[in-house]
């Protein structure tokens, strides 16, 4: 078996950077990393590549993305799915969650059943999927239809759920709904995360909301009422309760860069998960599109509706981690950690995914001092290698 040896660069574990380091891939794993001086090279067949002070990084987990390159994951067939696949390899994402947005039943039911098959018939990056609604509050619906929004009920949640066989990992969901609590209580016990968003509940019921299964809030800042000392909502649960940790849009449109550094003065790094919220209209040019049945314009690689909502970004996970480091002034460590381990841990993947330590898996991204990314591995093998 010919193993991988990626040396002269500085690994961000993420908890640590070693400074010069080698690391050694056989099979699937990584099976040693250190300093490149510590590393012995016995006489097996190697594939080496040198990259000279560059980053190395766990493999980027997105668990937020509608689609990319053109393509949604509401598109009818699987070359969607194996382009939006290759398109996040590009960009360092090993992990991703295939994020629906609402639409009538039969096509909801449809998508997730197809998406499901891929999933069992590939080993990609596509882990799962995150559902997001239907059971969302029409005044914060953000780019929603707000026609294809259902008032949350077991019925409708079964039949979501059973046709997404287990791969359903994560489901957006306003609390404040009526029936919302049963509908969490139901999915919680089959190991959803629940995650709020698309809300306009109050201090109690999100409090509510975490006894009920929640876990998570959604895309932080956005469909969600604005802070108000007197009237806390989504927002001050979401930094008072240690519980909840918070989805980051971090292209510095969605949320202001100077409330990201205050963000994460609260949370800290362990409750930020950075998401891209990307929808098809990343890696594309400027020009119209078409999200959730409406028509979205995108300029200077922002995406609005017509009449002046955000619809989704155009990020990747690299860019969100540049954006972490260089306007927000987070350390690199804590920006990787973000974009890697806390999201595997929101999956409980933490003991194979998001970190650099022998034995786990050989999910390395190495990226340039501009983070650009050169080279993607996803379980040993070779997805992506600039030119």
């Amino acid at each position: 078996m010919r193993k991988i040896f990626i040396r002269n660069v500085n690994a961000i574990t993420p908890f640590r950077i070693i400074e010069n380091a080698g690391i050694i891939i056989e099979g699937k794993k990584i099976s040693e990393i250190g300093k490149i001086d510590d590393i012995k090279i016995d006489d097996g067949d190697y594939h080496f590549f040198d990259f000279d002070g560059m980053f190395a990084v766990p493999g980027f987990i997105d668990l937020h993305v509608h689609g990319g390159l053109g393509f949604g994951f509401e598109d009818e067939d699987d070359e969607a799915l194996f382009k939006i696949s290759e398109f996040y390899f590009q960009h360092g994402t090993t992990g991703l969650l295939a994020t629906l947005y609402p639409k009538p039943e039969k096509e909801f039911i449809r998508e997730l059943r197809r998406i499901a098959d891929f999933i069992e018939q590939n080993n990609s990056n596509i882990w799962g999927i995150h559902l997001e609604g239907p059971f969302l509050n029409p005044e914060e619906k953000g780019a929603m239809n707000p026609d294809y929004l259902l008032k949350p009920s077991l019925e409708s949640w079964h039949n979501l759920r059973d046709a997404g066989r287990g791969y359903i990992k994560i489901m957006t969901i306003a609390p404040e709904l009526p029936g919302a609590y049963e509908v969490m209580r139901d999915a919680a016990l089959d190991g959803v995360i629940l995650s709020i968003g698309h809300s306009v509940a109050d201090i109690e019921e999100i409090q509510m909301a975490i006894h009920n299964g929640a876990a998570h809030v959604t895309h932080m800042f956005n469909a969600m009422k604005p802070f108000h000392h007197r009237d806390p909502g989504v927002i001050t649960g979401s930094l008072l309760f240690d519980e909840l940790k918070i989805e980051l849009i971090a292209d510095g449109t969605h949320v202001h860069p100077m409330v990201m550094k205050l963000l994460y003065k609260i949370k800290g790094p362990a409750g930020i998960i950075l998401i891209t919220d990307a929808t098809r209209m990343a890696g594309m040019p400027d020009g119209e599109f078409e999200f959730a049945g409406q028509k979205v314009i995108v300029k200077n690689k922002k995406a609005f509706l017509e009449d002046g909502t955000l619809a989704g970004s155009t990020l990747t996970m690299e860019q969100a981690v540049k954006v972490m480091v260089e306007l927000v002034d987070v350390p690199i460590t804590s920006a990787v950690r973000m974009a890697s381990l806390n999201p595997a841990r929101v999956l409980g993947k933490e003991h194979r995914k998001g970190i650099l330590a022998t034995g786990k898996d050989a999910d390395i991204v190495v990226l340039d001092k501009n983070f650009n990314v050169q080279l993607t591995i996803y379980e040993g093998e070779i997805k992506y290698k600039r030119d």
